[in-house]
């Protein structure tokens, strides 16, 4: 059985996309958050199945400590509970693609340790395992673009088969945002939800001309 899990940030005014301030206002900010967290927990719904199963797991329920700390600990309960290889994704890449999913999980099943999905600015958007591995949550410093160089090194220091796919971007600065959207404008399937609010807050003029 696989496990994948959604780590995100409860919608809260303030506290969701300030990054993305003072281009949006907070109340912008938050709808933004609001549609990408819907959008996310509806992919994971449309991954789940007979061998996978997926749940949410908001800020106000994953518990104390860092990022790494509260990671660890999700994905060591997933293994508790039988999960065989398990994954945790954020909100913040509302494009990402099915086909990154299923293949860190296949990298995962042909026996790496470990697996993430590259960010494009240093980070990533997926981590997971086929078994705790806790080496990989210790002293990272989160939100900056040494995370993904620092996951590398700590691998190699554990001797832990570390597996990456293929880069996607995330959404943290104001740059993404145009990106998303001229990408949405093409395709909004992946993330109506997402579509729909950059739509309606106009933010760029590159969307289709629209008969309502």
């Amino acid at each position: 059985m696989e496990r994948l899990i959604l780590f995100a940030r409860s919608p809260k005014l303030h506290e969701v996309k300030t990054r993305l301030l003072p281009r949006l206002t907070a109340e912008q900010a938050l709808s933004l958050h609001e549609a990408m967290l819907r959008d996310q927990i509806d992919f994971l719904a449309a991954l789940s199945g007979a061998s996978r199963t997926t749940e949410v797991c908001l800020d106000d329920r994953q518990g104390a400590g860092d990022l790494g700390e509260r990671m660890h600990r999700a994905l060591g309960r997933a293994f508790d509970e039988g999960a065989v290889r398990a994954a945790i994704v954020g909100s913040d890449a509302p494009t990402l693609p099915r086909f990154l999913i299923e293949e860190a999980f296949a990298r995962l099943g042909a026996g790496a340790d470990a697996v993430i999905v590259l960010a494009e600015d240093g980070g990533y958007v997926l981590v997971g395992g086929s078994h705790s591995v806790p080496e990989l949550f210790r002293d990272v410093p989160w939100g900056t673009r040494e995370v993904a160089n620092t996951t590398r090194r700590l691998a190699r220091e554990a001797g832990l088969v570390l597996a990456e796919t293929a880069p996607w971007f995330d959404v943290d600065v104001e740059g993404d945002l145009a990106r998303l959207a001229r990408e949405l404008a093409e395709d909004s399937s992946r993330a109506p939800a997402t579509a729909s609010v950059l739509r309606r807050l106009g933010l760029y003029a590159r969307w289709p001309q629209a008969c309502w």
